[in-house]
């Protein structure tokens, strides 16, 4: 499904992006082949009126120096004296062209080459453009006054030059537009990628959610199923132990149930926090107190250590949560930890805050997993029946971090075992 969107999102961005890049280059193209047409009209007005004028000027046609002024590759001058043509190197086909020019300078503009207007200094009469086999010239027809007479001056100009730079600058966009189009769709796909990633992943961990939740409460599903069958035919004497079964089980799924919900709301971003003024040397004692019986019963010693008093901070985070988190580490190191241990609930400063932790000296984590450890349903050691855990109470911590914008985390004890610890950011002050 993800490759199919992505796929439809980079054509997608690709072609709209590329459409307007199109769009952009075909506006620009055409503004720079008007600026270029514009020029070359421009240059060849300035070389006929240098060409009038020098024809004017001189007593007699000096061709080495008309094909100076008018390169003979694009020009073609002829005067006409009366009828009689005269022109240098006139072959067959610039004879045609100078008919055609002739014949649509008469037809439609009624100027006569053999009969020209009598005026007292050359003057160009009459221009146009013309098509000849898919090629533009522009005709230029002249009265040229001279001692002898006036004469008619045809000049035929070539836009072949023009075109051919037009040719190359369309091939130029082309390239560039073929080449920023093939750069478009390349960052168009990776950049989708980027952002259909997330959803991605965030559909695996779904996926995986969803069939670790299904695994979890598969097992107290049949316990409480078969206890039912077992109940209905039991004793009288034996039905009050089934019966307890029903109700431990039915509180086991009751507390996953509650942690998956807890889980949703973090992901939906609706988890209520009530953040208020939180003296930390308060809240460590009173997590002492009420995690010191349950470690005495497991044979572990749980000890407090907090910084001088005139040091302990008032934090701004929710109180209950921030114990919810503490209970957590709490709850895991006395069930890890084995008897005889020792488990010791810490406050200390740290980097951008203070930090709340918990040590034991249990297994430890490798270092390999000690990121893994909070991730949902995830268990450093798959085969403890530890009924009690899901997997499901340390991502919970983190997802409480997160909204507190802290930072959780797991290392080792120098003595053996792991330490979770808690920070939390921002500007605490001292009570």
């Amino acid at each position: 499904m993800y490759k199919k969107l992505h796929i439809k999102m980079t054509l997608f961005c690709g072609t709209v992006t590329g459409l307007i890049l199109l769009l952009m280059t075909l506006a620009g193209l055409l503004a720079f082949e008007n600026l270029l047409s514009k020029n070359d009209a421009a240059v060849h007005d300035k070389t006929v009126y240098a060409l009038l004028s020098s024809l004017e000027a001189e007593p007699y046609i000096d061709y080495d120096k008309t094909a100076k002024m008018a390169d003979t590759r694009y020009y073609t001058v002829v005067l006409y004296d009366k009828s009689i043509p005269y022109a240098l190197n006139l072959d067959q086909e610039k004879k045609e062209l100078i008919d055609t020019a002739r014949e649509i300078a008469l037809k439609n503009h009624g100027f006569n080459v053999n009969n020209p207007p009598i005026l007292s200094t050359a003057a160009k009469q009459l221009e146009f453009t013309m098509n000849v086999q898919k090629k533009e010239y522009l005709a230029s027809f002249a009265a040229i006054p001279h001692k002898y007479g006036t004469f008619s001056a045809v000049i035929l100009y070539s836009r072949q030059q023009l075109h051919r730079q037009i040719g190359r600058l369309r091939i130029f966009f082309l390239i560039i537009d073929a080449a920023a189009l093939v750069l478009l769709f390349t960052a168009a796909w990776f950049y989708t990628g980027r952002m259909l990633l997330p959803l991605e992943e965030n559909r695996k961990r779904q996926i995986q959610f969803v069939a670790s939740a299904s695994h979890e409460l598969r097992s107290p599903l049949a316990v409480l199923l078969s206890s039912a069958d077992a109940l209905a035919v039991a004793d009288m004497e034996d039905r009050q132990g089934f019966h307890d079964i029903i109700k431990s089980e039915g509180h086991r799924m009751s507390q996953l149930i509650n942690d998956m919900l807890s889980l949703a709301s973090a992901d939906n971003q609706s988890w209520p926090m009530h953040l208020e003024n939180t003296p930390l040397d308060e809240l460590v004692p009173e997590l002492y107190e009420k995690y010191h019986s349950l470690a005495n019963t497991k044979g572990l010693a749980l000890k407090i250590q907090l910084p001088s008093p005139d040091e302990v901070p008032t934090a701004l985070c929710d109180r209950q949560r921030i114990a919810q988190v503490m209970g957590i580490f709490l709850d895991n190191a006395i069930s890890y930890t084995p008897k005889g241990g020792r488990i010791t609930l810490g406050l200390s400063p740290g980097s951008g805050g203070w930090i709340l932790w918990v040590s034991d000296t249990g297994p430890g984590i490798p270092d390999e997993l000690k990121n893994s450890v909070f991730q949902r349903f995830f268990r450093a050691d798959p085969s403890r029946e530890d009924r009690r855990h899901f997997g499901l109470g340390l991502s919970i911590a983190a997802e409480i971090t997160r909204l507190h914008g802290g930072k959780i985390w797991a290392e080792d004890n120098p003595g053996g075992g792991a330490v979770f610890c808690l920070l939390l950011p921002g500007q605490l002050e001292k009570v």
